[in-house]
């Protein structure tokens, strides 16, 4: 996934198709990547265009919403679906996410929330696999989540400066910059060290010091894109 979210939008009516097509590239973080009328023509762009996100409506010909996600179940990788839709009956509800929706929006769509609510679904997996790496390091602790999150908000902004990269530990846990880099410098100090396989793999190469807070986290995100390797 590149700095900005890739949004596929799969919309039936054609006045929400285009509020959403025309918002989507307005907001900080966010990118159309295709848009489609039906089911299946939302499946086709998946596979072609490969997005970061789906806005999902669930009422739609040939395909609908749930039949989507049935489809989209029998696969082995695919992005995050968030469910647009005017029903909000919690049986339907039930069966969109147990079916592999992340998220469910009742129409109409704040699309201001969309940011936000895009940035936390899609940086959660990232979030996990960056703290599988970090354990295949031998790392522990809150020095590890709080690397695993740098590393997301790196990923997501590769300009990112620490201070930015930090912001989600220290609201999370109402701590401070200082702590939140006292911890990741004590993990890395220890990641160095121990030199696992892992850690040389990832760094390239063992480093003939201990690398700086930055340029290990940045190496971690980039590990991100290749999909953990």
């Amino acid at each position: 996934m590149a700095a900005h979210i890739r949004v596929l939008v799969a919309e039936d009516d054609p006045a929400a198709r285009r509020l959403l097509s025309e918002a989507l590239p307005r907001l900080p973080g966010l990118s159309l990547c295709g848009v489609a009328a039906d089911g299946l023509e939302c499946l086709a762009l998946i596979d072609l265009l490969q997005p970061d996100a789906v806005l999902l409506d669930l009422v739609m010909p040939n395909l609908d919403g749930l039949g989507v996600l049935r489809a989209m179940g029998r696969r082995r990788d695919g992005p995050v679906v968030v469910v647009t839709s005017q029903i909000s009956h919690q049986g339907v509800v039930g069966c969109a996410l147990s079916l592999g929706a992340s998220y469910y929006l009742v129409k109409p769509v704040n699309v201001q929330a969309l940011p936000e609510l895009l940035q936390f679904l899609c940086g959660a997996p990232l979030e996990r696999q960056a703290l599988e790496l970090l354990s295949s390091m031998g790392a522990s602790g809150l020095g590890m989540e709080a690397a695993a999150r740098a590393a997301v908000v790196l990923h997501q902004h590769p300009n990112a400066l620490l201070k930015e990269a930090y912001a989600p530990t220290i609201a999370g846990q109402r701590t401070c910059y200082g702590s939140v880099e006292k911890n990741i410098r004590s993990m890395v100090d220890k990641l160095h060290a121990a030199a696992r396989p892992a850690y040389i793999d990832l760094m390239g190469g063992l480093p003939p010091q201990r690398p700086s807070n930055l340029i290990f986290l940045r190496h971690l995100a980039r590990a991100l894109d290749q999909g953990g390797g």
